[in-house]
């Protein structure tokens, strides 16, 4: 495994000098595990497969029935699709999950969190059913307000959404057991092409978690000392040139060109 010099960049609101200066010296791999919840590193270590779930609306929960292992760790992203199954049912609600919510521009929010569309409801039970993990981008949670919402008409206020993060959550967000702080420009993804002209321009989610976990792998993989590493499998992260949704500030060529040629013990199930 290399050994390089790698830093967190200082954007990163929620990393201390001394922290920043702990990863100056570890490897990226390591880096990489390091950054996860202490949960998600438990359960990385004790099961077989890292399962991506995007939020595309094909995805069925037959299908993930069908789909999911008793030794699988899940990874959902923002405002997950499928909340009540995955809090719910038998076998789903019991495996660990690591649930990312990328930070909006350079906003005080975070898809997925109050005040936008979100699971927290949901989020209280997985807790108490499996190891949960919550990775957060770039910043912690800051409980902003409905004013500090940059373009409140994207997603336009409902009466049963939630609007304050529940004490039990809160405790959760201030866990390092349960809760974590990923840089948008973590070492990872430090060759990745931004577009300059674009503001915010970065990894999309998936990639960005694909690449951490890819690296936390090869980590796991070394300090077990196992042959063979842990198995990835992609469900739902699609082709760009065949979706209309895709933000443009995330460089898809890139990614798609990554994707089409993943190392072994990664499969990645595309559908439309």
């Amino acid at each position: 495994m290399a050994h390089i010099k790698t830093s967190i960049p200082s954007n990163d609101r929620s990393l201390s000098q001394d922290s920043e200066a702990n990863i100056n010296n570890i490897s990226t791999e390591q880096a990489a595990f390091t950054s996860l919840p202490t949960n998600i590193q438990t359960a990385l270590a004790q099961n077989n497969r890292l399962v991506f779930i995007a939020n595309n609306p094909s995805i069925g929960t037959d299908q993930l029935e069908a789909l999911l292992q008793p030794d699988d760790v899940l990874v959902l992203f923002n405002h997950f699709i499928h909340a009540e199954f995955f809090a719910n049912h038998p076998l789903a609600s019991t495996l660990p999950k690591l649930l990312f919510f990328r930070q909006i521009g350079d906003s005080k929010l975070h898809f997925g969190l109050p005040p936008r569309s979100n699971n927290v409801s949901v989020i209280k039970r997985m807790a108490k059913s499996a190891p949960l993990g919550i990775l957060l981008s770039n910043q912690s949670y800051q409980f902003p307000s409905l004013d500090d919402d940059p373009s409140p008409h994207d997603d336009p206020i409902t009466d049963e959404r939630i609007l304050t993060v529940p004490s039990s959550v809160q405790a959760l967000l201030q866990n390092t057991q349960h809760h974590g702080v990923l840089s948008e420009q973590h070492p990872v993804v430090a060759d990745y092409p931004c577009f300059t002209d674009i503001h915010s321009s970065a990894p999309s989610s998936g990639f960005l978690l694909y690449r951490l976990l890819l690296a936390a792998r090869t980590h796991l993989q070394h300090i077990q000392n196992t042959e063979l590493p842990l198995r990835l499998l992609m469900l739902g992260f699609n082709d760009n040139d065949k979706t209309a949704h895709f933000w443009q500030g995330h460089n898809w060529e890139f990614e798609r060109q990554e994707m089409s040629a993943p190392p072994p013990e990664v499969e990645i199930i595309r559908q439309y």
